[in-house]
């Protein structure tokens, strides 16, 4: 994490200073405050907001270790915006590997109840057809009585 104040930003990012104060006003661009009070802007902001650095003109001067230490910096901050992407890809990953397990238990849920249904209709077909068949009995010589399913017998106790 590197932080520069708002000159070097606006040069950074080959922008106005009044841009940069702008931006951190309307919240799309966050800054820090030192201990001295100094307002600074972490690299990796800058790379958010506006896609790129321009380290070439980085503090103001043509001296390569000033140069050199922005290449840094700004290496270290792609580094660790890759880290955090690769992070994120992972929890991506395991989350789709949760829901896919949880589609498929719900599937093979589905799929049971279906089968319990369909057993039920040809039960209960099956009842009908008992029911409505040719076959009577007499009780004692009193009045024909068809045969009743048993799950008739047993809803009419």
């Amino acid at each position: 994490m590197a932080l520069v104040s708002i000159t070097e930003a606006a040069k950074l990012v080959h922008r106005n200073r009044t841009t940069i104060y702008r931006d951190i006003e309307r919240g799309r661009l966050s800054k820090t405050v030192s201990p001295e009070g100094d307002t600074r802007i972490d690299t990796s902001e800058l790379l958010r907001t506006y896609g790129r650095l321009y380290p070439d003109v980085a503090n103001g001067s043509d001296d390569e270790s000033a140069r050199d230490k922005v290449k840094v910096a700004i290496l270290e901050e792609k580094n660790r915006s890759l880290e955090r992407a690769l992070a994120l890809e992972g929890e991506l990953r395991r989350i789709k590997d949760q829901v896919t397990s949880e589609l498929r238990a719900r599937l093979t849920d589905k799929d049971s109840v279906i089968k319990v249904l369909e057993s039920k209709v040809l039960l209960l077909e099956y009842d009908k057809q008992v029911a409505s068949g040719p076959t009577a009995k007499k009780k004692d010589n009193g009045p024909v009585e068809s045969k009743k399913s048993w799950w008739n017998r047993l809803l009419n106790r």
